[in-house]
């Protein structure tokens, strides 16, 4: 199948790899079909959640693990069962990016991952309202001396690293 995008111009994908989100991304909820795209690299821990339906919608995700190793979701039952996920263990959670227009500030949306079920190729935007997490952890600044790298995190780790 080929879609059409802003970002990568006309690229064929495969139909089998689309994720639906039956209820959007917070701020999308129309736009339901995503497919993950390698952010250029296929090294870089970041990725891209293009839209199948709109071609400039896109949004950089990455395993939140890699920058907050001991980072925990608490997805209720029937959020899982949403998703058809029966199995917790076998969710793929990301998170947004975000990065400031000049570039001086790479945030993470802790608050609201992305629960995805590969198996069934669905997935929920889930937003944790009872913690200490951001919605703009930062991840990179152009006023910390290291790159990409954070305070050592409070939380205790559920899940191993997610494979995207």
């Amino acid at each position: 199948m080929e879609i059409k995008t802003t970002r990568f111009g006309n690229i064929e994908i495969d139909e089998n790899l689309i994720i639906t989100l039956p209820e959007g991304i917070l701020g999308f909820e129309d736009i339901k079909r995503y497919i993950i795209l390698d952010h250029f690299d296929k090294e870089s821990p970041f990725k891209w959640l293009q839209s199948v339906e709109d071609p400039s919608l896109a949004f950089v995700i990455t395993d939140p693990l890699i920058f907050v190793p001991d980072y925990k979701t608490k997805v209720s039952k029937e959020e899982i069962k949403s998703i058809k996920l029966s199995d917790a263990g076998k969710a793929i959670i990301v998170v947004i990016v975000n990065i400031k227009r000049d570039h001086s500030e790479i945030t993470i949306n802790l608050q609201g991952p992305i629960v995805i079920n590969a198996e069934k190729k669905l997935a929920k935007q889930v937003v944790i309202r009872e913690s200490d997490y951001s919605v703009r952890h930062v991840i990179f600044s152009r006023n910390q001396k290291e790159t990409l790298t954070t305070e050592p995190s409070k939380y205790k780790k559920v899940a191993k690293s997610h494979s995207l």
